[in-house]
């Protein structure tokens, strides 16, 4: 975020007393967010005056209060590792402690420098950001909406066990496709030779099409997206970030209102392998997966750590996902440990090199629809019209401290692209030495002051 000069706007909702002889204000970020804590009190005195204006005395005075300090979750150093993983590509990384909800990291890549706008951006500079093909001004972590493609996979299998519509135990069998009944169009598996009998976990560990065709179909659009939406999906999650956008997980009534049309059933299963009309943002990718590390408790994201000295506190939690059976946690948990370590699993090249257990899961979100029966062919597709490449992970898988969402865009693989980015920023958290530090304050913690 920012601060920059008040301007008409402004004045219509701040207070012209408070903010005599003030020329900035907050624009943009936690900035804007904590604007009233950042900015301190006014002062004044009360005078006796004679008919001429001539002060004789001071009858009271309110000395003004400085603004309070605003510290926040931000690791610098996790912030450069982030930064440097996604090497100048577009895309963009956010990194949480599942354990409490703070964001350790938040890069959004290309991004601006934010000094000019405090004194005033001059008109081309401003235009050069604006117009630029690549959108610097565009906060991709909060705003940016993607297909989550297969990342969502684990929460749809939690969704279908707490549902009752599988058991662990269930099995597929996958010949490259799934038709629906009394129905000939068939919904492709990425591997179109088919996989044979697929069971959960190497559903998961495999990023199988046909399994959560199938699982989709079990479930119906109504209870995917009551699912779905405890995860976070569709909605703002964080606790301090006014730019978040809240996505869209779709339903009968939203296609109803949106479009005036019914909700077919093949548009069930596209949105059981998270494409179609869903749209999620990075910054909800990392809370989704954030509660299955957590097996299921929230804590919304939130920026700052500490206002006034004070710790954030959320005084409108959101609740827990509590699921009929608690032990389904640890199979989705463990298949996404074989998405990383599994002899099959996606990004196992990723996980076959890491000093700790990894739980994650690919997904590649397409950004051009392809005709029936067309494979994908990079050559022939427009450099910014090739799928994005997504990645969720955490780790340790045991005892996780951090959990990872990583979006890059026209990366097109999740596991070979977006994982080892992903991996980069793990490192950076789990296997630094700080052994040299002499305060960690300092370097693990921004302050934000207007």
């Amino acid at each position: 975020g920012y601060v920059g000069r008040i301007n008409e706007d402004d004045l219509k909702r701040l207070d012209s007393v408070e903010y005599s002889g003030t020329h900035h204000t907050g624009k943009l970020g936690v900035e804007r967010f904590y604007e009233n804590s950042l900015h301190g009190k006014v002062g004044y005195e009360e005078v006796e005056t004679n008919a001429r204006g001539r002060v004789l005395r001071v009858l009271n005075r309110v000395e003004p209060q400085n603004g309070e300090d605003v510290y926040l979750a931000l690791d610098v150093k996790l912030q450069q590792v982030a930064k440097e993983a996604l090497n100048g590509r577009r895309g963009a990384i956010v990194a949480l402690d599942p354990n409490s909800g703070e964001v350790l990291a938040m890069v959004s890549e290309p991004s601006y420098d934010p000094n000019p706008f405090v004194t005033g951006i001059g008109f081309q500079a401003y235009a050069d950001l604006r117009d630029s093909i690549d959108q610097p001004l565009y906060n991709r972590v909060l705003r940016g909406l993607y297909p989550p493609g297969s990342t969502i996979k684990p929460m749809v299998v939690l969704a279908g066990l707490d549902a009752g519509v599988i058991t662990p135990a269930t099995r597929v069998f996958d010949p490259g496709y799934y038709q629906l009944p009394n129905n000939s169009h068939k919904y492709r598996n990425w591997n179109r030779s088919g996989d044979g009998w697929v069971g959960l976990d190497l559903a998961v560990a495999r990023s199988n099409d046909t399994y959560f065709y199938d699982l989709a179909h079990k479930l119906g659009v109504d209870r995917l997206h009551k699912y779905m939406t405890q995860f976070g999906f569709g909605q703002r999650v964080a606790l301090d970030m006014f730019e978040e956008s809240a996505g869209l997980m779709p339903s009968r009534d939203w296609k109803r209102e949106r479009y005036r049309q019914p909700w077919y059933p093949g548009e069930t299963l596209i949105l059981g392998i998270g494409q179609g009309y869903m749209q999620s943002t990075p910054l909800q990718l990392a809370q989704a997966t954030a509660l299955v590390a957590s097996r299921g408790q929230w804590h919304r994201p939130h920026l700052a750590l500490t206002v006034g000295g004070v710790p954030i506190f959320d005084q409108d939690p959101h609740p827990n996902i509590q699921l009929k059976n608690p032990a389904h946690w640890e199979l989705a948990r463990a298949a996404m440990e074989s998405v990383m370590h599994g002899e099959r699993g996606t990004a196992r090249a990723v996980g076959a090199k890491s000093a700790y257990r990894i739980a994650g899961k690919s997904g590649t979100a397409q950004v051009v629809a392809i005709k029936q029966g067309e494979k994908y062919d990079r050559n022939k597709v427009r450099e910014r019209h090739r799928d994005h490449a997504l990645f969720i992970a955490y780790a340790p898988a045991d005892d996780p401290k951090i959990a990872v969402a990583v979006m890059v865009e026209n990366g097109e693989s999740g596991s070979s692209v977006a994982a080892p980015v992903a991996k980069q920023v793990l490192d950076g958290w789990l296997l630094r030495d700080d052994s040299n530090e002499n305060d960690g304050n300092e370097d693990n913690e921004g302050n934000a002051d207007s």
